[in-house]
């Protein structure tokens, strides 16, 4: 390495660390042969005394929402309270990584819907609790009854559109399996 070289790596690494402004002194040499931050068409460049003010704040940075905050402590309940267990297919928001784990398999799951037609698939709200049920309504009963839920809640998690089709009734007995194999398909 030239001595030459070795005296502007020594002059940069005098400059220190971090952000440099336009106007500092690292800069003018090369800006005065170069003119690269000169004020040209609708860009410029802020002197120190005519600099904008930032309010510091920052927006949310989940698609759609608008919030902004001032402080991670704000931005962090706003999060936690309002995207943190969102349902990706329908935007519902739940209270737990479990019930969105449930909201997501018995709304949006089609091997969900179908193996909830032969076997209880339905899990208790409550996390603990492994008991499961053949509808959503069993397990309305349930919640109420074992775990002392209030109703309030239990409305609020239930999806109106698809209530109805979640009250599966228990078949009395099995499938005419040898019905099926008397029709017309074949089994190989």
């Amino acid at each position: 390495m030239s001595s030459e070289n070795i005296e502007k790596l020594r002059y940069l690494l005098a400059q220190g660390t971090g952000h440099k402004r336009m106007d500092d002194e690292l800069f003018k040499k090369f800006d005065t042969l170069h003119k690269i931050y000169t004020v040209v068409g609708v860009f410029e460049i802020f002197k120190k005394s005519e600099e904008k003010k930032s309010d510091d704040s920052f927006l949310c940075n989940v698609d759609g929402c608008v919030s902004s905050f001032t402080s991670m402590a704000d931005y962090d309940s706003h999060y936690n309270s309002n995207h943190r267990y969102t349902c990706t297919y329908c935007r519902k928001l739940l209270q737990s990584a479990h019930l969105l784990d449930l909201h997501l398999s018995e709304l949006h799951d089609n091997f969900f819907k179908a193996c909830s037609e032969k076997k209880p698939m339905f899990k208790c709200f409550v996390e603990t609790c492994q008991t499961l049920f053949w509808n959503s309504e069993e397990r309305k009963t349930h919640c109420i009854d074992i775990h002392k839920m209030p109703k309030s809640f239990l409305r609020h998690y239930a999806n109106k559109k698809n209530h109805k089709k979640n009250q599966k009734i228990k078949p009395a007995e099995p499938p005419n399996l040898e019905g099926m194999l008397d029709s017309n398909m074949v089994i190989d």
